[in-house]
């Protein structure tokens, strides 16, 4: 008989299949659960493990249960990460059995290829007239004749042997002839065939039907009567009256109010009025009307008005562009939720680890383009700070590729530039051609405000950027925990410069939010005091996520800290809102 389960070696085959890196999280996850299979018995006993139980030995958080709650949700989101690489090897025929991991955090063939099982089986046995769905019919009658035999010695020996007839009997009966498009041939209820219900016990079937009070021509009569009692139920659903039905149900409704709350008619009148006052208020809030306005604070009604002038301003800009600017506006929910940010390391220029309580909110896929930016200063006329300045800060790279050659430089650095500014990021004689996906640079954390206000939206804080970043899986990168030097543009890129926003789209987070780390910094609405000590009260930017310039060593944790009015071919932006695109 074909195996319709999965074996301890499979399981052992497809964890070493998946190569994960030891000590990793998923690799402590898959081996933690594989530690509750002790024998191929386990796979039959085991019908869930404890998600708790799994998560205190992956974080080694004991029984912290705040830690552990926390922790929950980051669970479910590597269940989802594993099976996706347990699919990924099953269509690289390397999970021949198909496994992956349950709701119920146990291991499991998929219903598809339990049901291809099934198929494969029932087919194969069909030959020579042998239909493996009408050997149901012998099963329950066997099943059947045992449970009406009495014992009335409990010691004898012959019960043992009927109870394991009967449990083997369950067994084959359960799930085995189940009739999902497959086994039963003709689909459920077939002309002959007798299909046993998935989880439906034998001795069920035993409590209904007395088989052994009946004799041929009364269960062909019932067999008759059921037959025709189904077409009836089924002519009945697909061809009733629209209007008896609409007349029972209101009758139905009725009936239900008088008899069951015994409410008067005031009382329905009073439910009826609340009702319709809760339809009003719904219309007050869409329509906004004067005299409920007036119930509001200033403070409220001003918030309001912010709001609706924001997401007026947000779909005038998405609505006056292009359809390839559109693709580099397009913004991503994050869901609400608790998320890890920052860092153990003990440096003051470092966001301590902590959990952080994220709203919903809506965050651009890519960095701010030039494209867009340059829309932007046609409308308005704004003037940058490095305009006005007449100066940027521009930045080399000590590593850059040129053909086939490899240019290297003493060290890397940055010098001011007169001149420099976003349409020419390293100083006059620079242009933006061929750059208009690029991000754009040379822009203050003002000029980024300013962009932002005018689009109805607004700069993340650090924690929004960083949580948006990481994901609720806490990664260190945005594609995960192992670094991947095709995933970013770093100085090691040979690119010495900027590339296009949608480059490395293939390493977006889960939420898709492409180009998090390298490229560009990313300024965001925090300030910090500075890292070193100093006689002046001032305040430095906070910008994130690395540039073209950065070390292999970037993190999302990593940050950069830089004074007011700083602009360097380095830096841009991104927007945040909490409006719907």
């Amino acid at each position: 008989m074909a195996n319709l389960s999965i074996t301890l070696s499979g399981i052992a085959e497809v964890i070493e299949n998946l190569n994960y890196r030891p000590g990793s999280v998923k690799d402590k996850a898959v081996r933690g659960i594989f530690a509750y299979y002790v024998s191929e018995d386990s796979i039959q006993a085991l019908s869930s493990i404890d998600g708790d139980s799994i998560i205190r030995q992956i974080w080694e958080l004991g029984d912290d249960y705040a830690k552990i709650k926390f922790k929950r949700r980051n669970f479910s989101s590597l269940k989802s990460s594993i099976n996706a690489d347990l699919k990924k090897l099953f269509q690289n025929g390397l999970n021949p059995e198909d496994i992956r991991l349950t709701e119920s955090n146990v291991f499991d063939m998929t219903e598809d290829a339990k049901n291809s099982l099934l198929q494969s089986l029932s087919d194969a046995v069909k030959t020579d007239g042998f239909d493996l769905t009408k050997t149901a019919d012998v099963l329950k009658a066997v099943a059947e004749f045992l449970n009406k035999i009495e014992f009335p010695d409990a010691d004898n020996e012959a019960t043992d042997i009927i109870e394991e007839i009967k449990k083997l009997l369950t067994r084959l009966g359960s799930g085995i002839f189940d009739d999902q498009d497959g086994a039963g041939g003709d689909g459920a209820g077939g002309d002959g065939d007798v299909v046993l219900e998935d989880n439906v016990e034998i001795e069920e079937i035993d409590e209904d039907v007395e088989i052994e009070a009946l004799d041929d021509d009364e269960l062909e009569e019932v067999e008759e009567i059921d037959e025709d009692q189904q077409i009836e139920d089924i002519e009945l659903d697909d061809d009733e009256d629209l209007e008896e039905l609409e007349e029972i149900d209101e009758d139905t409704q009725i009936e239900d109010v008088e008899l069951d709350d015994d409410e008067s008619l005031e009382e329905i009148e009073d439910i009826e009025l609340d009702e319709d006052q809760e339809l009003e208020e719904v219309d007050l809030d869409e329509d906004e009307d004067l005299e409920e306005l007036d119930e509001l604070d200033e403070e409220e009604i001003k918030v309001l008005e912010e709001y609706r002038n924001a997401r007026e301003r947000a779909e005038q800009f998405d609505d006056f562009l292009g359809e390839r600017e559109k693709k580099f506006n397009a913004y991503i929910t994050i869901p609400a939720g608790t998320y890890t940010i920052g860092t153990e390391k003990t440096l003051k220029s470092s966001l301590a680890l902590q959990p952080f309580d994220m709203p919903r909110v809506y965050i651009g896929k890519y960095p701010v383009t030039n494209a867009l930016f340059e829309i932007f200063i046609e409308q308005t006329g704004y003037v940058t700070t490095a305009e006005r300045k007449g100066i940027g800060t521009v930045y080399h790279s000590r590593y850059k590729k040129q053909g086939e050659k490899v240019i290297w430089s003493k060290q890397a650095g940055s010098s001011i530039v007169k001149g420099a500014c976003w349409h020419q990021p390293l100083g006059p004689g620079s242009t933006l051609y061929g750059k208009r996906n690029h991000p754009v640079v040379q822009i203050s954390v003002d000029d980024s405000f300013a962009y932002a206000s005018w689009i109805g939206r607004r700069l993340p804080t650090e924690a929004e950027w960083e949580a948006a970043a990481r994901t609720d899986m806490a990664l260190k990168y945005p594609w995960g925990n192992q670094f991947d030097p095709d995933a970013l543009n770093i100085e090691s890129s040979g690119l010495a410069d900027t590339s296009p926003v949608d480059n490395y789209d293939h390493a977006a987070n889960v939420f898709g939010m492409a180009d998090m780390l390298g490229n560009v910094m990313e300024w965001t609405a925090d300030t910090q005091p500075p890292p070193f000590a100093s006689s002046k009260a001032k305040f430095f930017n906070v910008a994130k996520g690395g540039a073209w310039n950065a070390k292999d060593t970037v993190t999302i944790s990593s940050r950069g800290l830089f004074p007011f009015e700083t602009t360097a071919n380095i830096i841009g932006f991104r927007c945040i809102s909490e409006l719907f695109q």
